[in-house]
């Protein structure tokens, strides 16, 4: 089915940039074909093609570069012009819609600088942009160009481990929706019982403006945010995003031990509830590796995800963290691999994404009718 859907998705490709690859005011200052895959991510999704039957090994930590590093960020989108406009500055625009009066990006550059790095932007999807001196009034350049990947790495500076839920495959060959879920680390830092945030002003705009991330849910528990005591009134009131966006904590304190939990229904209850609302979500612990995790290796199940894919996206903590305990074949205190098994050994299923789904009514207490919307959020059915 993964096959089906990149062959598709090549199809479209060719067919986009076809009819609408072209600039109308001069050269094209981006490739019409741009990769946002860097290298290490890229080289692992090549390779990682895993035996579901087999827990023992994994392909992580043949592509990982030795020495500490981070790979989980994106490559830019890179625009570049050969020319000075006089004394003012251009803004380079970008929009899905050619004829959208409101563009997605408006980036100011000083005339001294000619060229301009984009980051974020969704794979699989067509863009187009101009370059402009709304000073002269005057358009210098014009075109469409296409974004290529299989995963979309977040950029926000100072905050780690940043992905899209989007672009994962189902059992049965569909793509998860990007743009709605969002799973990474802590966006503060608890410091002598203060919140002190972790990002700067453009790693707040990424999540805040670009991301338009509305639900902040935090998995850290009481004492690791070294709050007074673990008293839920002296929780936390606010998101470090800002009090426009909703704050939802639940405390989880065991990292990945899935079957000893009694916190993951409702986190999983509240994030389908904030979804269904029209929020885009945003969930994580301190660094979005095992709590975080759990909660994505069953939000993925839930929506049919193949088992695959769930790996892959539980492994790509590593190229954030540099710590190869966060493999598909880890062992506890790090439960992916014993929880799957778990899984699979006690819930009725054709699939393991049908087995999450058992165990999530049977355990957790989530219902068919939250599965459905979240499935129809998702995935679109």
């Amino acid at each position: 089915m993964e096959i089906m859907a990149k062959a598709y998705k090549s199809i479209i490709i060719a067919l986009s940039l076809l009819l609408l690859g072209f600039g109308r005011a001069g050269a094209q200052i981006v490739p019409r074909l741009v990769f946002i895959e860097n290298d290490v991510l890229r080289q692992y999704l090549d390779n990682s093609n895993y035996d579901v039957n087999d827990y023992t090994y994994t392909n992580i930590t043949s592509v990982m570069p030795s020495g500490y590093g981070r790979w989980d960020k994106p490559e830019p989108v890179v625009f570049r012009w050969d020319f000075t406009p006089f004394w003012n500055d251009v803004v380079l625009e970008i929009r899905e819609d050619e004829f959208d009066p409101v563009p997605i990006y408006a980036i100011t550059v000083s005339p001294k600088v000619r060229h301009c790095s984009v980051y974020n932007l969704i794979p699989g999807r067509g863009y187009y942009y101009s370059l402009i001196d709304p000073t002269a009034n005057t358009e210098y350049e014009r075109g469409f160009f296409f974004v290529e990947g299989r995963r979309r790495m977040i950029k926000a500076d100072f905050v780690r481990n940043i992905r899209d839920m989007g672009g994962m495959v189902t059992d049965d060959g569909c793509i998860l929706r990007y743009g709605r879920l969002y799973r990474g680390a802590a966006m503060d830092n608890a410091n002598g019982g203060r919140r002190d945030t972790l990002f700067n002003r453009d790693g707040w705009r990424v999540l805040h403006d670009e991301l338009r991330i509305t639900a902040d849910v935090d998995l850290r528990g009481y004492r690791e945010l070294l709050l007074t005591d673990d008293y839920p009134g002296n929780d936390m009131t606010q998101s470090p995003l800002g009090a426009d966006v909703g704050h939802y904590h639940f405390p989880i304190s065991d990292l990945g031990a899935v079957y000893v939990s009694n916190m993951y229904g409702p986190v999983i209850s509240c994030i389908v509830d904030r979804l269904k609302k029209g929020d885009n979500v945003y969930f994580h612990c301190a660094r979005g590796a095992d709590r975080t995790g759990m909660i994505a290796f069953l939000l993925g199940g839930m929506a049919g995800v193949c088992e695959n894919d769930l790996a892959r996206d539980y492994e790509l903590t590593c190229m954030a963290v540099g710590r190869m305990s966060h493999t598909r074949c880890s062992l506890p205190p790090y439960n992916y691999a014993p929880c799957v098994q778990y899984i699979k050994d006690n819930f009725r299923g054709n699939t393991l994404a049908e087995k999450i789904q058992d165990y999530l009514i049977k355990k957790h207490g989530i219902t068919r009718e939250q599965i459905n919307t979240f499935q129809e959020i998702m995935v679109g059915y």
